[in-house]
């Protein structure tokens, strides 16, 4: 039996506690040795228990905490349902509980969901020091009416510290000087555009928040910094030391600031003063999340209102921005000579009181993001229906846009200017980069940072060729799949369809009410064909039900029923199930990828760890998560003296693995797992430890209903998976195991509609790999250094192997060196050997012509590959491009987390249906589904891995399209090595779906001279099916007499092992995974064991690497030989099958390992 145990890490007092104990979520045996009674009972009457009893038996200590939140929890909950007479829901408890926690955060839900009854009820719960802001007077004098219904002591339109102030945007700009000295505890902002937008606003927030002045302008010097140099020549040292200086200053009094929450945004902070109050603060306030359309979307060719006759009243009319305001009143006047009356939405709230109270009909307004019209209406029951007076559109001076590269990039090459080299460049660009360049030469200010103002100079240059390009062009309008480019009157404009207008102002026509949301009616007038066109296939990407309707063919007295219908106390409506939740991943780029997905998140950094809030909509469940990475594994085996290597074997045949929490040191960047701040390796004290991560964990598991635990699909993942869940347990109780083989919104969800338990037997095959590991590695490494009186030696099951045919084949390589002569007949090479120069040199002298002759020909059938493994994409990316297996496992891992291919890490090439629909998707668009050929290529089970393949049906070319469109649609970094790799496992992929190629074998005679002649067969030809996206090397040699290429040099007859030579040696004989191929080369090297020769991507050993492994092999040859090898993994599946005991397995390993070392050990020249 194995029985994990974690240092330090029992919930109440810190000491140590086995894995079990924490996932029934119980303290430890110290605290509580023996428990009955509780098994069964839900979470919070668990801990009000375990509470009462560490407190009967005097052992309360840390747990107190648990209790405290719990039943302050509780309470807050309790008094939420007294003041308004239902209970919380979902939503409404995780803002309470983030609320009393002392979180600052924005609320980022649709109204209608109780954003402002939670805050006004959590104001009252305080009661006092409360300052609520809002943006108008109006609205000042509804909060303040609606918080003395809930027993509030209310100061009105001034600031009172002894009850609730509420008071407006406008109060606190001309009274900041008299409320300098006032600090409340907590701030709420109904609305924080007005902050988001004034400089001026956010000083006096800022001042409220009781932030001094000093810190105020250490964090704005901070950014200034940042930006200015980040990217330059000038960032020393000293640049560094001062930034590390004024993040300290900040992070010191974070904790120091009065807690702020808003209610909704609609713009994100740009000026520098936002920024620093991001900085500050932690979170950055969001837009508000769309979370569902109930919403008809329909269009007419025409700019005919006539329809409104048909609807009736209840509508809003936005118009499209070129029309301009006399536009507006021209509507305005049309309504009403419809004989229905229409107001103006420009500005104020009286148009809204007005259209609330039925005095008004129709509201005419202007199709802008930031109108009040798009974001100010909330009339669920009045607004029915929307109509689009043109299509929303934005619209910018061409040459203006042309300063953001991506935007030059894409209209240079829309209109034929030559990108070839400059594409390279632009698309590698980071974020900051690409603002960096774009503000740069809009100033027209240099960069000082050489590489950036080079590329700044050759943008200069394309922006002139494409204007020069555009006066050729003329008046002609042009037209590519996401923008138009029109000239009007001497300015040229670049014209994008405005979609977030669109969703946001139709979805004013559905609002949530009673519960469900509101059937919405949205028309488009449309006014030019191409961006309605465009506007469609952006919004079927973002929603893929939407379906725009002609509105010819909709029947207006039914659609107008059913929109009253829906707005009926008990009508139809779209009911949801919000549930709150917490999403834990592996890395950041993953959480930030699948919040990006899904919405738009908000952010909050807590303790330098992103939190990321996004909403996922699955149907009507609608889950709102908190995505955080976990930074992988978050313990280790303790590196502390306990047992063998920090296991301990008890007599009766336990075996307790001790883990340690993981620590980071930031000088050296090496990681440890001891209970210590100070690293063992350099004895710096600037160490990161995964605490904090815990910490952060346990803090957001407490607030939410679920915790689902997403990390990778394998065994180091269900590792992280079962550690995560220890440590989490005591503090929710409903966690569970999700997996996806790839990021996508249809995995995604899949995973969510299926959470699982965690697989056990997956854990302890790791716990086995690992404790196996340790014991060889640290028995072997400290034979090593003992024996070779030296540091940085390693060695491992899998590792010494490798490096026994790494150093097999140098040892021959060195002996056989000699002379070396390459032909090459049209490609085909020929490699000759001698051993004297002299030979060689005679040799030459007679080759003057090689003789050819075609001796037979036939077709054959040419069947593809199936798609590629982690063995055979190392295989093939080193063959094809020399690239070392540990930077193609980081790019595939890129390119996993970004989205865009399946789980990297596979020993499958099994094809789901998912796959090869992508297939098809793609060869249909590209008029190749005649050749599409569906295979699943290997039997699987369900919830197996799948072979490496892309997410989408784009190759690389659309790929970069959709980066030069979105430049941040992507999480990761692009390179080109991204883009070589990817295309690499797009066509390897599509031509395993395709059909078999016609080829043709030829056999040729080679006749070198009078005693060399050579049978070559070779492929001279290959055409159709597969080989139009994976072409195949064919060589057609030219028949007669042929004068070769030749060239010499130093060489051996035989041949140095590759890094694809040696994964393919791994995966034949059975000592490889996929988890380990790339890690177990990078080890060897890192140990200084073999070198990689720089042109051919050769592994050579080293006299180092040759000694270790024949001390090795000489002493421990039973121990580390490739057969024991082999059948070690072999029993680690079987452990992950449930076929064997782990336990059982690791004995055998002790007594194995006892056996050879322990003699070993004791001899004195070891």
């Amino acid at each position: 039996m194995i029985n994990v145990m974690y240092k330090n890490s029992c919930p109440n007092c810190g000491g140590d506690i086995s894995a079990d104990r924490l996932l029934n979520g119980l303290p430890c045996e110290t605290c509580l040795p023996y428990i009955n009674g509780i098994d069964g009972i839900d979470h919070i009457s668990k801990v009000k228990a375990l509470y009462n009893i560490l407190l009967d038996n005097d052992k309360i200590k840390n747990y107190w905490n648990l209790y405290y939140n719990i039943t302050t929890f509780e309470t807050v909950f309790k008094y939420f349902k007294d003041k308004t007479g239902y209970e919380p829901w979902s939503l409404q408890k995780l803002w309470l509980r983030r609320l009393v926690s002392n979180q600052s955060f924005t609320m980022s839900a649709p109204t209608g969901l109780g954003k402002t009854t939670t805050l006004m009820t959590y104001s009252v719960f305080i009661g006092q020091d409360v300052v609520y802001i809002v943006p108008t007077k109006s609205l000042m004098e509804q909060v303040c009416k609606r918080l003395e219904k809930l027993g509030a002591q209310v100061s009105c339109g001034k600031v009172d510290q002894r009850k609730v102030s509420v008071i407006t945007i406008s109060y606190l700009n001309k009274n900041a000087d008299s409320i300098t000295s006032y600090k409340p505890n907590f701030v709420a902002i109904d609305d924080a555009d007005a902050v988001i937008k004034s400089g001026k606003t956010t000083d006096r927030l800022v001042s409220l928040l009781g932030i001094p002045n000093d810190v105020y302008e250490s964090a704005i010097q901070l950014i200034r910094l940042r930006n200015k140099y980040y990217f330059s020549n000038e960032f020393t040292e000293e640049i560094k030391e001062k930034i590390r200086e004024l993040e300290l200053k900040i992070a010191e009094f974070k904790d120091k600031i009065s807690q702020l929450v808003i209610a909704s945004a609609t713009i994100r902070p740009k000026g520098i003063k936002q920024k620093a109050l991001r900085l500050l603060t932690g979170f950055e306030p969001s837009s508000i999340q769309l979370y569902a359309r109930n919403i008809i979307d329909t269009y007419t060719d025409n700019l005919d209102l006539s329809i409104i006759k048909e609807l009736g009243s209840g509508g809003l009319i936005l118009v499209s921005k070129e029309y301009g305001r006399s536009r507006l009143n021209e509507i305005k006047k049309y309504v009403e000579d419809l004989g229905f009356n229409a107001k103006l939405a420009i500005s104020g709230r009286k148009f809204l009181d007005d259209f609330s109270q039925g005095k008004v009909d129709i509201l005419v307004g202007s199709a802008s993001y930031y109108g009040v019209a798009v974001r100010g209406i909330d009339e669920p029951k009045r607004l029915k229906y929307v109509i689009y007076y043109g299509v929303p559109k934005i619209k910018a001076k061409l040459f203006d846009a042309l300063s953001n590269p991506f935007t030059l990039l894409r209209v240079g090459k829309m209109i034929g200017v030559n990108f070839s080299e400059l594409q390279n460049k632009i698309l590698v660009l980071s974020p900051s980069e690409a603002q960096l360049l774009k503000f740069s030469i809009i100033k027209g200010e240099t960069i000082n940072y050489q590489k950036l103002e080079q590329l700044r100079q050759e943008l200069l240059y394309y922006i002139s060729l494409v204007k020069d390009k555009l006066k050729e062009i003329g008046e002609e309008t042009l037209i590519s799949d996401n923008f138009v480019i029109a000239k009007q009157n001497t300015n040229y404009y670049i014209i994008y369809p405005d979609m977030i207008t669109y969703l946001q102002g139709s979805g004013r026509a559905s609002r949530l009410y009673n519960g469900g949301l509101t059937l919405g009616f949205s028309i488009i007038l449309v006014d030019d064909k191409h961006i309605f066109e465009i506007l469609k296939k952006k919004m079927q990407k973002l929603f893929p039900n939407t379906n725009f309707t002609s509105l010819s063919n909709i029947n207006l007295s039914e659609i107008k029923t059913k929109l009253e219908e829906s707005r009926k106390e008990e009508g139809n409506r779209v009911h949801f199930n919000i549930s709150t939740g917490l999403l834990i991943v592996e890395s950041p780029t993953k959480a930030k990828t699948i919040a990006k997905m899904f919405s738009r998140p908000s952010v909050r950094v807590i303790n330098k760890v992103p939190v990321y809030e996004t909403i996922i909509v699955d149907g009507n469940q609608i889950y709102v998560l908190d995505v955080v990475a976990s930074k992988g594994h978050i313990v280790d085996l303790t590196l502390e003296d306990i047992g063998y290597y920090g296991i301990k074997i008890e007599y009766s045949g336990i075996i307790k693995p001790y883990y340690d929490l993981i620590k980071k040191c930031l000088d050296c960047n090496k990681t440890f797992s001891i209970a210590s701040d100070k690293c063992p390796y350099c004895g710096s004290t600037n160490v990161q430890t995964a605490q904090t991560t815990i910490n952060l964990l346990r803090e957001l598991a407490l607030s939410v209903d679920k915790v689902f635990i997403a990390s990778d699909p394998d065994t180091e993942g269900e590792k992280i998976a079962y550690d995560l869940a220890s440590f989490l347990s005591p503090y929710n109780s409903n966690i569970y195991r999700i997996t996806y083989h790839e990021i996508t919104k249809k995995a995604i969800l899949e995973a969510l509609r299926n959470p699982m338990k965690i697989n056990t037997n997956l854990v302890m095959s790791q716990i086995v790999r690992r404790i196996e590991d340790r014991w060889i590695g640290f028995t072997l490494s400290n034979l090593l250094k003992t024996k070779f009186n030296g540091h940085n030696h390693g060695a491992g099951r899998v590792q010494t192997p490798v490096l026994g045919w790494i150093v097999d084949k140098t040892i021959k390589y060195k002996s056989a060196m000699g002379y070396v002569v390459y032909i090459d007949i049209a490609g085909y090479p020929i490699k000759m050997h001698f051993s004297e120069r002299k030979k060689m040199e005679e040799y030459i002298n007679n080759l003057q012509v090689v003789k050819i002759e075609k001796i037979f020909e036939e077709k054959i059938l040419l069947s593809p590959l199936p798609p590629f493994t982690t063995d055979t994409l190392l295989i093939e990316a080193n063959m094809k491009y020399k690239l070392p297996a540990n930077l193609v496992m980081k790019i595939a891992q890129d390119l996993f987390e970004a989205g865009l291919i399946t789980y990297h890490r596979t020993d499958s090439t099994h094809i789901s249906s998912v796959g090869i629909e992508i297939a098809k998707e793609y060869l249909q668009k590209q008029g190749l589904i005649k050749d599409f050929v569906p295979r699943s290529w290997e039997s699987s089970e369900e919830g197996a891995h799948e072979a490496i393949r892309p997410t989408r049906a784009i190759d690389v070319n659309e790929l970069i399209q959709e980066i030069e469109e979105n430049p941040y649609k992507y999480s990761i970094r692009f390179s080109k090595l991204h883009f070589l790799i990817y295309d690499l496992i797009f066509r390897r992929f599509m031509a395993s779906q395709m059909s078999h190629a016609v080829g043709t074998k030829s056999r040729y005679l080679i006749k070198l001279n009078k005693n060399d002649n050579i049978n070559a067969e070779l492929l001279s030809n290959a055409e159709g099916g597969f080989i139009k996206v994976y072409p195949v090397k064919v060589y057609n040699l030219p028949l007669g007499e042929v004068k070769p290429k030749v060239n010499t040099g130093k060489g051996s007859s035989e041949q140095l092992l590759s890094y694809s030579d040696v994964i393919s040696l791994m995966k034949s004989k059975g000592i490889g995974r996929p988890s380990t191929y790339a890690k177990t080369i990078e080890n060897l090297v890192r140990h200084g064991y073999i070198v990689s020769s720089k042109r051919k991507s050769y592994l050579i050993a080293t006299n180092r690497g040759i000694s270790a492994y024949q001390f090795l092999s000489s002493k421990f040859y039973d121990l580390v030989s490739e057969g024991t090898t082999a059948k070690l993994m072999s029993k680690l599946d079987d452990i992950a099958l449930s076929k064997l005991s782990a336990s059982t397995v690791l004995l055998e390993i002790f007594s194995e390992i006892s056996t050879l070392v322990n003699p070993l050990k004791s001899e004195q020249n070891v």
